[in-house]
């Protein structure tokens, strides 16, 4: 089912996971326009693309999601830049060249980027979205094998030899490209040599990611799990290798720290809230109170309900719940989970 969140509904851009404006802390906010996904990878964090798991999938009015992230920004200051991630993937949003365009005209933000898989960028879209004013492009790419791609991907339709050619073209755009795969040690180790070689050749930045096993994700048996202490030893070995540089930290991204958005409740904090919507996961109900939305867990409340909660989880300002009672039967997004 797809649930459309607009200015009338009165759904708050924040507390949920799936949607909306989520601010860590730090002068990035991440800005979830949308959750629906095209592909179903084997290693996704969020389990995307499953309607077991996730029997709604929203999308946020443009208008009024503009109008949240300046709220926002009134509060974080100058020198924001707006990350536009999904739990799915961001480039299915219909209005993305709209978002962009509207974001870049707020006077507070000064960079925005995307996170795509780069399977829905056409010559003709990354020219609207050079245009539009978009800064920064990671795309995800986790091998140069195309049958290793799809199986990966899992779509046996995915090429990746197409998303190595998106890749190009947001290189000879005014476009920033950064390379962001995941390395899944003893799976795609020699697809990421290549797409150092590829970052390389492009004169890119490469983003080598950390394969974690989250508890609602899915997971690859065939990828061994390691520390990370041996996930930076290898990407000095790699360093030296390849003589490009591959670790990187908040730093080399601009990121500091800033004043973070209020948060509302506190975890334990007993309160009274109005259904509004299905969840994003199973079971799941989100209801509304202090301007916030909070997910609220086992819940068989109806749309228009007034259900009394107990806050589980509150952190950056991403709220779950249960009513108190009863027991927990469905498990619930891991609020510090980022895509």
């Amino acid at each position: 089912m797809l649930f459309r969140i607009t200015r009338e509904s009165g759904i708050p851009l924040m507390g949920c996971i799936a949607f909306g404006v989520i601010d860590r802390g730090t002068n990035l906010l991440q800005v979830r326009a949308s959750t629906p996904c095209n592909l179903k990878c084997l290693f996704c964090s969020t389990g995307a693309n499953d309607p077991e798991k996730h029997p709604t999938e929203f999308i946020v009015d443009c208008d009024y999601l503009i109008d949240w992230v300046k709220k926002v920004c009134e509060v974080k200051g100058n020198g924001i830049e707006i990350n536009l991630d999904s739990v799915g993937e961001p480039t299915a949003y219909p209005d993305l060249v709209k978002l962009v365009k509207g974001l870049k005209e707020i006077s507070q933000v000064s960079k925005v980027s995307i996170q795509t898989n780069g399977t829905l960028l056409e010559d003709n879209k990354i020219k609207q979205l050079e245009e539009a004013g978009l800064d920064h492009i990671n795309i995800s790419i986790d091998t140069t094998n195309v049958e290793q791609g799809a199986y990966l991907r899992g779509c046996g339709t995915y090429s990746v030899q197409k998303v190595i050619n998106v890749a190009k073209k947001i290189h000879e755009s005014k476009i920033e490209l950064l390379i962001a795969p995941v390395w899944l040690p003893g799976v795609n180790d020699e697809g990421i040599k290549n797409l150092i070689k590829l970052a390389k050749e492009l004169n890119c930045k490469i983003g080598i990611q950390k394969y974690d096993v989250y508890k609602y994700g899915r997971k690859m048996k065939e990828a061994k799990k390691i520390n990370w202490w041996k996930f930076y030893r290898q990407l000095e070995l790699w360093e030296k290798e390849f003589e490009i540089k591959l670790k990187v930290s908040a730093e080399d991204f601009e990121i500091e720290k800033r004043e973070r958005i209020p948060e509302v409740f506190e975890k334990g904090e007993k309160i009274k809230v109005k259904v509004v919507a299905p969840g994003w996961q199973l079971g799941q109900m989100i209801g509304v109170a202090r301007d916030r939305c909070i997910s609220i867990n086992d819940c068989l409340a109806k749309l228009g309900d007034t259900v009394n909660i107990k806050i589980l989880e509150a952190k950056n300002n991403i709220y779950v719940a249960e009513i108190p009672g009863k027991r927990l039967k469905v498990p619930f997004l891991e609020t510090e989970t980022f895509v």
